[in-house]
């Protein structure tokens, strides 16, 4: 007869992975529990009826475990995680361990969950218990990987925006901000895709909040006035905007603004912006979500790193021939 250590060793899991399966199924995650079953089945253990049984249902339960070192902040997150988790028909259970707990005390607190939520620095004993009985995941992990944002896609999002609205006259400002990629070089590369001519005049640096009032005053010298404006940063928007506002422009009836990046506070304009998708998700519903793809052996890469740009619809951008008509 096929022993459950023949059985182990097919399957590639340790012997009480095994037992598991047979006697207390709901504690293994899907994926091991398929591995096991396959091997019962090919070492004919047993009869048949146990390859033929059907998967248990999987336990709706999923737990954060805070360790010794988190700092106080981290604790905050409990309530989110928990409303996360609730939203996809979990329930969460939060626990804080203090380092003098056993090993069989710290496993007791994840058996029966179909997930776990690591935060800081778990006991390794712990760990290893939690991936051989249910899915993990390490909080950190999901914040490292967040993509790093890119400034010349987003420049370049940012000024296809207005060339779709029809402006013809997309002038920038602002210094460059290298960061994955340079902001102005997005510009530029948006104008050529649209068959848009580059202006250099229309290029315009800021060092101080007095070249904002400058180039608000010098909007009325051109022939072809400026129709929009893509900002290098937020905080440049904002200014260009205050900036427009004094000289008598209206935003957007006579110019468009569309901003790259995202404001370090709330400002009162809700300027039109391209920012990281990301910043719209909470990081506790990243995590939640993420550790969810691995529980149902989904493909694990975040949602967001397909796109990790989206275009916020301020009220700051208006289709140019629009705004011709309403000036007739």
């Amino acid at each position: 007869m096929v022993s459950t250590t023949e059985v182990a060793k097919h399957a590639g899991v340790s012997q009480t992975t095994v037992s598991r399966v047979l006697n207390r199924p709901e504690q293994v995650k899907k994926e091991t529990y398929d591995k096991v079953m396959q091997a019962l089945a090919e070492l004919d253990y047993g009869n048949s009826s146990i390859a033929n049984a059907q998967p248990v249902e999987r336990p709706k339960q999923i737990a954060v475990l805070f360790s010794k070192d988190c700092a106080a902040d981290e604790f905050a997150h409990l309530r989110e995680f928990a409303e996360s988790a609730q939203a996809y028909g979990y329930q969460l259970t939060g626990h804080a361990l203090t380092g003098s707990e056993s090993a069989e005390a710290g496993k007791s607190l994840v058996n029966g969950v179909a997930g776990v939520i690591g935060i800081g620095n778990l006991p390794i004993e712990l760990k290893e218990y939690i991936n051989e009985t249910s899915s993990f995941l390490q909080a950190e992990v999901t914040s490292n990987e967040m993509k790093p944002f890119d400034g010349r896609k987003a420049a370049f999002l940012a000024t296809s925006h207005l060339a779709e609205k029809d402006h013809q006259q997309i002038a920038w400002v602002g210094r460059d901000l290298p960061d994955s990629g340079e902001r102005l070089q997005g510009y530029y590369e948006a104008l050529a895709q649209h068959q848009l001519k580059l202006r250099k005049k229309r290029i315009h640096s800021t060092q101080n909040p007095a070249d904002f009032d400058a180039i608000a005053a010098e909007l009325r010298t051109f022939k072809k006035p400026t129709s929009a404006f893509v900002a290098a940063s937020y905080e440049d928007g904002l200014k260009l905007f205050n900036s427009l506002k004094s000289a008598g422009f209206k935003v957007p009836k006579d110019i468009s603004i569309v901003v790259v990046g995202e404001p370090d506070e709330e400002g009162d304009v809700e300027l039109t912006a391209v920012k990281p998708s990301a910043a719209a998700q909470p990081f506790a519903q990243q995590v939640v979500e993420r550790l969810l793809q691995q529980i149902d052996g989904k493909e694990t890469e975040l949602p967001y790193a397909e796109d990790e740009l989206q275009l916020n619809k301020g009220v700051t951008v208006k289709k140019y021939k629009e705004r011709q008509k309403s000036k007739a």
